[in-house]
């Protein structure tokens, strides 16, 4: 899988010329309740990779809760925005769109399902690209897995217990992310932005 239909100079930004070298990331929620989401991307060794913050309203996040419409901004270290991930309000199943360096870079849907959850992260023209399949039961430590399209597992999500003294302005929600090497950079950043969906859906209070 490669970016080849993306001029390389949009790949300028250090966050994701590291992103392109890694095949793990950890994810640590940095907020507290009835404000925006907060996420710091770091990499295996601890080392600041990205920065996220949502932006939605608080009457949204009050009123509707965890069903909110939302906009995630994603910056690198030099504070450009590398990502921006937008997930409309919708009647029917999650849709979210994800964009890399100004360009449209994928889209996730999450599936109806009666008993595990499923997320596709699909190519720009709405095509499956990987699978995100969840527990039957969710927990503060599980494992959400990716799959490729010819059903071979390729990494996962997996949601780490965050312990109970926590103060609420502190690290609340944190996630390991594994995937490919040699996955393409855009659906590198397609699994972060859906590990903020699982977030979202899952465990937000």
């Amino acid at each position: 899988m490669d970016a080849s239909n993306i001029p390389a100079t949009v790949f300028w930004f250090s966050g994701i010329e590291l992103l392109k070298t890694l095949d793990r990331v950890l994810i640590r929620e940095q907020s507290g309740s009835y404000v925006n989401n907060k996420y710091v991307v770091l990499t295996a060794e601890g080392a600041v990779l990205l920065y996220a913050k949502e932006d939605s309203g608080i009457l949204n996040r009050v009123l509707v809760g965890k069903s909110r419409a939302f906009e995630i901004d994603v910056f690198d270290t030099n504070d450009k925005e590398v990502i921006k991930i937008r997930r409309p309000y919708t009647v029917g199943p999650d849709k979210m769109d994800v964009a890399l360096c100004g360009q449209a870079a994928a889209i996730v849907r999450k599936e109806v399902t009666f008993f595990k959850p499923v997320l596709s992260i699909n190519d720009v023209n709405d095509h499956p690209v990987v699978r995100v399949k969840g527990p039957v039961s969710i927990s503060s430590e599980c494992n959400f897995e990716l799959y490729s399209t010819d059903k071979k597992r390729i990494g996962d999500i997996g949601k780490r217990w965050s312990g109970l003294t926590r103060a609420p302005a502190a690290d609340r929600d944190s996630f390991a992310i594994r995937f490919p090497l040699d996955l393409d950079v855009r659906y590198k950043a397609a699994i972060i932005s859906t590990c903020f969906l699982i977030d979202f859906l899952f465990y937000e209070n």
